[in-house]
């Protein structure tokens, strides 16, 4: 009987060392995957305005002027249908899909 009560005390304590909470292994796995698999999303413009200060830019929902930054692209010129982005040195356009600028209403 005392080596029953004495097994059941080290199956209890061995049990109660693992988090019932803890995902398993096959799941952590699987997650770890599919996150690594995950693309940051590429830049997108959406909209070019004609202000009365100058054009803006709206880039995946940003809206920016010339000289600042997104991401780590700073935006270095806004024409009436792209955007040119410089990251160290290297230029990337941008395209507008629609080409209707939109002129500021006073």
């Amino acid at each position: 009987m005392k080596t029953l009560f004495v097994c059941s005390l080290w199956l209890l304590s061995a049990t109660a060392l693992a988090d019932p909470t803890r995902p398993a292994p096959s799941w952590l796995a699987a997650t770890a995957t599919a996150d690594s698999a995950v693309q940051p999303q590429a830049l997108s413009l959406q909209l070019i305005k004609q202000t009365a200060n100058g054009r803006i830019a709206v880039i995946n929902g940003s809206l920016l002027r010339k000289g600042e930054k997104i991401r780590q692209y700073q935006l270095h010129d806004i024409a009436a249908d792209h955007v040119v982005l410089d990251l160290n040195g290297e230029r990337q356009i941008l395209r507008l899909v629609n080409t209707a600028i939109k002129q500021d209403e006073e």
